[in-house]
């Protein structure tokens, strides 16, 4: 089955050319196998005719014996004598220049009448053998008490040279038990099939001519028309439809390439339309379809199809733009169509795009409230995306990662003031807002020096003057004291003098309490 199969996919890969040769070459085989077989035939039918005449031979030599059994049994001759004779007259049978006779021997293979091996007479031959080393007569006495059979070997033939094939037939004479044979030179027989199968290989080669001859005219007339229509094919095949078709006859490859041709034809025409489809497109016109009555059959079909296509493409990309719209105008709540197959990859496009947007978006609300919080350590997870998303958060997280650093400097400074160090400064290359607060953090701690500077001035001055007053209220206190015991004598100067020292005292306090202030 596997070898049927292999020479069924040889022949059918093969060109016309060849399966015309080949077939032509399986023709001339069969010519010739036909003429051996007939040859083998009638050399088998003239050997077995051969044959069947030995066989006739041998069985006309029972009626000779029958006559001398006769003989014997009528008293006329003496058995001995009787036998001699039959052996005699046995012995005289010979046809074809002698080429044709018997031998006699006894089923113990004693050798009773030869008519040429005189030497072999009254011998026992059952050791002898021939050139090609058969035991003949001891195979002989066994086919003739079988009932009769035939033998071959090599023996010599009467005025010829050398030994040929020799057919004998061997029977039985069982009154007397005499194995009578006789034989026939096969060299005759093949000559005459020989010649027959001359006769047969001449005409099987005149047929075998005569095939080629026709094969060869018919092979031109559709191997030529096949060429061209293959050519035509593949170039079609190519996407080569400039194919010169001409005229062609009216035979089966002819029929073949005006069917290309008007197959060529159509095909221009459905790429025509597509070509004008896609102008259109191209222009704009999303809604131009082509016109698929212009076109048979299946090229109807597959201009329906390609409609079908580009709509369903269109549709798929309105959808999107849809979608896009959605996603622009910040409505996350839209999802894409589930499409399938390959066009899957566009819903998963546009599902990683709601993901990573809806990520974003995350990021932003969270660093957001976050930032409203208060907490500017938040940071967004750059890593977790790509490109101009992880360039977005990675801008999120500089702009809270600068606001932390700016606030912290800020409070730092703010810090430090509240504890009473006017030494320190915001220091940082920042820029805009964060700028403007640096400046002016440094100089509302520049301008807090200045004033607690001047606040200091002023309190030594202060602080000198409390002397002074105090030094004044000293010496004011001694003279109060001198003029104590004059203090009845000076009653009537007393209350202004009262006045006085309560003025002073007041200036004191106040003084005191500027100095108190002052070291504040």
């Amino acid at each position: 089955m596997k070898v049927l199969q292999f020479w069924s996919r040889y022949i059918s890969n093969i060109s016309v050319r060849r399966k015309l040769n080949l077939l032509t070459g399986l023709i001339a085989v069969g010519v010739v196998l036909l003429s051996v077989c007939a040859a083998r035939m009638q050399y088998l039918d003239l050997r077995n005719t051969q044959q069947q005449a030995l066989k006739v031979q041998v069985e006309l030599t029972y009626g000779v014996l029958d006559h001398y059994r006769t003989l014997i049994e009528t008293g006329e001759l003496p058995e001995e004598t009787a036998k001699e004779a039959a052996l005699a007259a046995l012995e005289k049978m010979r046809a074809d220049g002698d080429v044709y006779y018997y031998t006699v021997y006894d089923t113990d293979h004693n050798m009773l009448m030869h008519p040429f091996r005189k030497d072999l007479l009254h011998t026992n031959v059952k050791d002898y053998r021939t050139e090609d080393g058969v035991q003949v007569y001891v195979e002989q006495v066994e086919a003739a008490l079988a009932g009769g059979g035939f033998v071959s070997f090599l023996w010599a033939k009467p005025g010829g040279e050398g030994s040929v094939e020799k057919a004998t037939y061997a029977g039985l004479y069982k009154p007397f038990n005499w194995v009578i044979t006789t034989g026939v030179y096969m060299d005759d027989v093949q000559e005459q099939a020989m010649a027959f199968t001359m006769v047969m290989t001449f005409a099987g080669a005149f047929a075998v001519l005569v095939v080629f001859a026709l094969s060869w005219v018919i092979g031109n007339r559709i191997a030529v028309p096949m060429r061209h229509a293959t050519a035509v094919a593949d170039a079609i095949a190519s996407g080569r439809l400039d194919n010169a078709i001409g005229e062609q006859p009216r035979d089966e490859a002819g029929r073949l390439l005006d069917s290309m041709r008007r197959m060529q034809d159509q095909l221009q025409a459905v790429i025509a339309a597509q070509a004008e489809m896609a102008h259109e497109h191209e222009a704009g016109s999303l809604s131009y379809r082509i016109d698929d009555t212009r076109f048979p059959g299946d090229y109807g079909r597959m201009v329906r199809e390609t409609n079908e296509l580009v709509g369903a493409h269109v549709q798929v990309q309105n959808r999107l733009i849809e979608v896009m719209q959605h996603y622009a105008a910040g409505d996350l709540s839209v999802d894409m169509d589930r499409l399938p197959g390959e066009k899957a990859a566009i819903t998963e496009a546009m599902d990683a795009t709601k993901a990573n947007l809806s990520a974003i978006n995350g990021e932003i609300r969270r660093l957001a409230a976050a930032a409203a919080a208060g907490d500017f350590t938040q940071r967004g997870d750059a890593e977790h995306y790509q490109h101009d998303f992880r360039a977005m958060v990675a801008g999120l997280n500089h702009l809270m990662e600068t606001t932390d650093a700016s606030l912290q400097s800020l409070s730092q400074v703010l810090q430090a003031v509240a504890d009473g160090d006017l030494t320190v400064r915001m220091d940082g290359n920042y820029q805009g807002v964060f700028a403007q607060m640096r400046d002016a953090a440094n100089a509302t701690v520049q301008n807090l020096t200045g004033i607690v500077g001047r606040i200091q001035e002023a309190s030594g001055s202060i602080n000198t003057a409390a002397a002074e007053i105090s030094q004044g209220n000293a010496d004011l206190a001694r003279r109060t004291e001198q003029q104590a015991a004059n203090l009845e004598e000076t009653a009537a100067s007393m209350e202004e003098l009262t006045s006085t020292v309560k003025q002073n005292a007041e200036h004191a306090r106040q003084a005191n309490q500027l100095a108190i202030g002052a070291a504040d």
